[in-house]
């Protein structure tokens, strides 16, 4: 989570102006460069809170596919569509890939819950030097930032 003290109706950004772009050129071209289209539509700054707390209960209710895929979409709906990820558009989103909307509503507003996700958050803050993303496996710090294939695949030889 990026910013843990932004409230979870998000922070207004500053409009969207040819002197002050809510995504950088640099940002622009890496994501082009990947196949991501960085629009800087949304107006709001979120927190990722429910986001992260849906994904986890995809992973437990679907598996790693669907939260995989969850995760695509959240980026893609935030990044690309401009859509904010609140609870009613996280719902939509996760109702399409299967998951019952009465349980995502029930999820998203389960005090204990959240306050696990927090705590897993914070553990892994703790953990992480600076830059996003950044790589942990198993469980040591490993680096920040996007990375070429080869280096995940230099890990992976590692590991195994």
């Amino acid at each position: 989570m990026l910013r843990p003290n932004t409230p979870l109706e998000g922070n207004p950004k500053p409009p969207n102006t040819p002197g002050n772009p809510r995504v950088g050129p640099h940002m622009k071209a890496a994501g082009a460069s990947v196949g991501i289209d960085f629009t800087g539509k949304c107006d709001r700054t979120p927190n990722t809170l429910l986001g992260h707390t849906l994904l986890e209960f995809a992973l437990e209710k679907r598996g790693v596919a669907v939260q995989n895929e969850l995760a695509e979409r959240i980026f893609k709906m935030y990044y690309t569509d401009g859509i904010f990820p609140d609870a009613n558009n996280l719902s939509i989103v996760g109702q399409e890939l299967g998951l019952e909307k009465g349980e995502i509503e029930a999820v998203l507003s389960d005090d204990d819950r959240l306050e696990k996700v927090q705590v897993a958050i914070h553990r892994n803050r703790s953990q992480v030097r600076s830059g996003v993303p950044f790589f942990v496996f198993n469980g040591q710090p490993a680096f920040s930032g996007a990375q070429d294939p080869s280096t995940f695949h230099q890990v992976f030889d590692q590991l195994l």
